[in-house]
């Protein structure tokens, strides 16, 4: 992540036997954020922190056959800050 931090909108985490997954946050000024718990692939983002954050950990805390992750894909939807470009035009004099 940007150390700017972002806004993490979404996180996904399909597989074939994930069950459970918790995803902690820390923002930009240190705060640990309360993890949200609850689906791979339906978290109630409505408990997501509207603040930028720098650190994001996702914890497997269950599977559907009590063994390792199995297929895990991990997708985060957030945004950061953008990248600008500045063009500076003028003129040059030259004396001869």
């Amino acid at each position: 992540m940007p150390s700017e931090g972002v806004v993490v909108h979404d996180v996904k985490v399909p597989s074939n036997n994930v069950e459970e997954i918790m995803v902690s946050f820390t923002t930009v000024s240190g705060d640990h954020i309360p993890p949200v718990r609850g689906k791979p692939t339906a978290l109630p983002t409505d408990h997501f922190p509207s603040v930028k954050t720098v650190q994001l950990v996702i914890a497997f805390m269950r599977t559907t056959d009590h063994k390792s992750p199995n297929h895990v894909t991990i997708s985060i939807v957030a945004c950061g800050p953008g990248r600008t470009t500045h063009i500076t035009e003028g003129k040059m004099l030259c004396t001869l």
